[in-house]
């Protein structure tokens, strides 16, 4: 007897103890994963001209809080650059879910669509909210008309319980992929890099060519546009003027470009459009230096972006970012034209009864130092013959002229003596700005004169004051 109600004591005790254990906690949960493993949805490396790529996510929801739910998702930021490039979301990134895939819910995405990039649903749960996984397919699809390099997003998702209070699960995904060169449109110069050099020193290196190889038809018109960030400055502040480097297209053979020197603008200029089909095409861009006059000699750099715009205008991307520098020699350089054109003073059928010759010299002084210079004089000695016979110094004379707005000061404007010594003839202005001005020497033969050649060594020297 005691022993059925011992066991009755246990037995009861069996139930309170039963009736006292606390429930689980509830189980709301989300988890996203690349099908190729990993945390990140890697796309790898596309080519700007490729049609497109493809990467499956895994999603399993669990969820027995007894609640319909949803699963929202949201893209936070776009695939982007370093340099803040982005690739167009327009007509790029496409998802849809693998038909079936679902147990019990319905997904929103059964067909392809672009990509929401605001609030969108992906899956609905059936009214019980009951767990469920599904496969989503990601694309993107190309030609990705973007700098080549490596681009990162981010899109984030939320499980969220429908007239619960229940707080939301959320996962957050990275979205990576490397752009390569482009296929469809390559850009290079010669060297391969990404600079297009230009350099005053030699006239081999006063040009630079940049090819344009379209591979592809793009079905419709379009232009190829170049932008240059802002005008070629150097690291002293100084800016070179348009007319300093020019540009011209060569080369092009089913669309059209200028073909006549144009000078490398701040605004954005056209280099090239199409015909109306946007057929594959090839052609050159051929950089220049132009006039340099009154330009210091410096390094200048800005940053040229080439840029393809389609649909009458309505759709432009960039295609890709080259460094343009200009090297400006120093120059301080002095020219004599003759008008015999030989580098000699000549005065022909001189004689006592005739009346004095003259001979002139254009001196032009090319300079970009930016300091102020004189042009001077040295005569070795009189006009003397082989015999040792000389013509006095007052038989000969040098005055200097204005030739083409000399912006300088001519010290001799009146007829001067030519005498064995060093004579300044010129004193540039303060800017020591290139200039050029004319000497005109004059030369009479004196009763008694002996007849002869006579002959006298003149240099000319450039030099900063």
């Amino acid at each position: 007897m005691m022993k059925k109600n011992l066991l009755k004591i246990f037995l009861g005790a069996g139930l309170v103890l039963a009736l006292n254990i606390q429930p689980a906690c509830a189980e709301f949960s989300l988890s996203i994963r690349p099908y190729e493993g990993g945390y990140d949805l890697n796309f790898g490396k596309i080519g700007l001209g490729a049609s497109g790529a493809n990467q499956e996510v895994i999603v399993n929801i669990r969820s027995d809080i007894g609640k319909q739910y949803r699963l929202i998702q949201v893209f936070f930021e776009p695939l982007t650059n370093s340099q803040g490039i982005s690739i167009p979301a327009q007509n790029t990134y496409f998802l849809y879910a693998l038909r079936g895939s679902a147990k019990y819910g319905t997904l929103s995405v059964e067909q392809e669509a672009p990509v929401n990039f605001s609030r969108s649903i992906i899956y609905t749960s059936n009214s019980q909210g009951l767990s469920d996984g599904f496969t989503l397919v990601y694309s993107l699809r190309g030609p990705f008309q973007v700098p080549s390099g490596s681009y990162r997003g981010r899109v984030g998702f939320s499980l969220e319980a429908i007239d619960s209070n229940q707080a939301p699960a959320t996962v957050f995904m990275n979205i990576l992929c490397e752009v390569e060169s482009a296929e469809y449109i390559r850009i290079k110069t010669i060297d391969g890099d990404k600079r297009i050099r230009l350099n005053s020193k030699s006239l081999d290196s006063r040009s630079c060519l940049v090819s344009f190889n379209i591979l592809s038809g793009l079905g419709n018109q379009y232009r190829i546009i170049q932008s240059i960030s802002e005008s070629l400055r150097s690291s002293e502040g100084f800016v070179l003027p348009e007319s300093a480097v020019v540009f011209q297209m060569e080369q092009i053979s089913k669309g059209s470009g200028p073909h006549q020197e144009t000078p490398v603008s701040a605004r954005s200029q056209t280099l090239y459009s199409s015909d109306a089909k946007g057929s594959p095409d090839n052609f050159i861009e051929n950089f220049r230096l132009g006039d340099l006059s009154g330009v210091k000699a410096g390094s200048y750099k800005t940053n040229v972006a080439y840029l393809i715009e389609e649909s009458n205008g309505q759709t432009t991307k960039r295609l890709d970012n080259y460094l343009l520098e200009v090297e400006v020699e120093n120059e301080f350089d002095l020219e004599l034209k003759t008008e015999s054109g030989a580098g000699v003073i000549l005065f022909k059928d001189l004689g006592p009864n005739k009346p004095a010759r003259t001979f002139g010299i254009e001196v032009t002084v090319k300079t970009n130092l930016g300091k102020q210079y004189l042009v001077t004089q040295k005569v070795t000695s009189d006009l003397t013959n082989k015999a040792g016979k000389s013509i006095p110094s007052k038989y000969f004379t040098i005055r200097t002229e204005v030739l083409n707005n000399t912006k300088g000061v001519l010290k001799s404007p009146q007829n001067t003596e030519v005498k064995p010594s060093d004579t300044v003839l010129f004193v540039s202005d303060k800017k020591g700005s290139a200039d050029t001005f004319k000497t005109v020497y004059e030369l009479s033969a004196p009763v008694g004169v002996v007849a002869g050649d006579y002959s006298a060594s003149v240099v000319y020297s450039l030099s900063e004051l």
